[in-house]
């Protein structure tokens, strides 16, 4: 069995919409969280789907299930105070014979079945297997410095200076899916409670515990939709595929 936990928890405050969650945005007439639904809902590969929400969010999330007609919902878990503990509480939710688990977040409606598939094939080989695209800017680590402020005489301020490079050619920008044997995301998610450990995604957990974590590369179009600006990009890629 392989079961999708969708994390719709959030707040979308980056997106300046704060009456109104990113995951509700229309898109073509139709909710953000209602096209990615679709996309685990009509995949072969997908046997159950757990959502992940806000509590007071629960009427809109089951009005968009009903009016979207996604029938793989197993069960609707109520999220925590960040992603990994939404994440632990989506997972506790998950059927017990589930074999295969997939991540996603719930604002990446450009994910396409065929990646879907190919995470699952890596992570039922590999243990753990995430979707990720090569960096095509060079990345810097800065750090924020005390500096004396030269144009006011009795004035400091903080300001980011670089301190490193990294190669380009190694670095990876991570997506979502992310899939995982059940049983391994399951320890490792239970070891990190236990132990206070944070992480930003679930590989990074994985990394923490020693799993390998294999890379299937994605699309550059599986953006997450966090900002206004990527609502603007996600508007451009929507209206291709329908004139396509």
């Amino acid at each position: 069995m392989v079961t999708a936990v969708i994390v719709a928890a959030g707040t979308g405050s980056r997106m300046g919409t704060s009456l109104l969650p990113k995951q509700f945005l229309p898109l073509g007439g139709i909710p953000i969280l209602g096209h990615t639904l679709r996309k685990f809902d009509q995949s072969p590969e997908i046997d159950q789907i757990v959502l992940v929400i806000r509590e007071v969010d629960r009427a809109q999330h089951e009005h968009i299930i009903q009016s979207c007609e996604i029938a793989k919902v197993f069960a609707i878990a109520e999220g925590g105070k960040d992603r990994q503990e939404s994440v632990f509480q989506g997972l506790q939710h998950t059927h017990p014979h589930t074999e295969i688990v997939l991540i996603h977040d719930a604002v990446r409606m450009f994910i396409t079945a065929e990646l879907i598939a190919d995470v699952i094939r890596d992570a039922r080989e590999y243990g753990a297997s995430i979707v990720a695209v090569p960096a095509k800017d060079t990345i810097k680590q800065v750090q924020l410095t005390r500096v004396h402020n030269a144009r006011h005489a009795s004035a400091d301020e903080d300001a980011l200076f670089v301190v490193n490079t990294f190669e380009r050619s190694v670095l990876w920008q991570v997506q979502t899916p992310q899939a995982f044997r059940f049983d391994l995301i399951c320890s490792f998610h239970k070891q990190a409670k236990e132990l206070g450990v944070k992480a930003t995604d679930d590989a990074m957990l994985a990394e923490h515990f020693g799993q390998a974590v294999k890379i299937v590369e994605g699309s550059y179009r599986n953006i997450k939709i966090t900002t206004p600006d990527d609502l603007i990009i996600a508007e451009a890629f929507s209206q291709h595929e329908e004139n396509r």
